[in-house]
């Protein structure tokens, strides 16, 4: 399973990386999401939605951390993931980088965007 993205649909409320951060750390505060929309550089009030792709092969996990991910699903990891994902797909604040463990199997995001810009596909 992974979260699919049409940017297009993207309203920018905000209200996935609001739960993200809520379901996981019981705090409303968008920077310590696994998921963020980014506005487009021309101000045009496009959105995009960014968040992990689920790669089958973790390019950003060193061989070591490969076998420790394979154990348990972890929200929150150190910087160096950050700048090791080819596709700037994981948020960093204050040091920690967020990734999107897809809620232990239930995604709440897509649960809450109502314009249906990020939803669940199977592999």
């Amino acid at each position: 399973m992974r979260i699919k993205v049409e940017k297009e649909k993207c309203s920018g409320c905000h209200l996935c990386e609001m739960v993200c951060s809520l379901f996981h750390l019981g705090v409303l505060n968008i920077e310590k999401s696994a998921i963020r929309i980014e506005r487009d550089d021309l101000d045009s009030s496009l959105n995009t939605p960014v968040v992990c792709r689920q790669c089958k092969k973790m390019k950003c996990l060193s061989k070591e951390e490969v076998d420790e991910a394979a154990e348990t699903k972890m929200f929150i990891w150190n910087e160096s993931r950050v700048k090791a994902c080819p596709f700037k797909a994981l948020s960093l604040f204050e040091g920690r980088a967020y990734h999107c463990d897809l809620c232990g199997g239930d995604p709440q995001c897509t649960k809450v965007c109502t314009p249906g810009a990020i939803f669940v596909v199977s592999r």
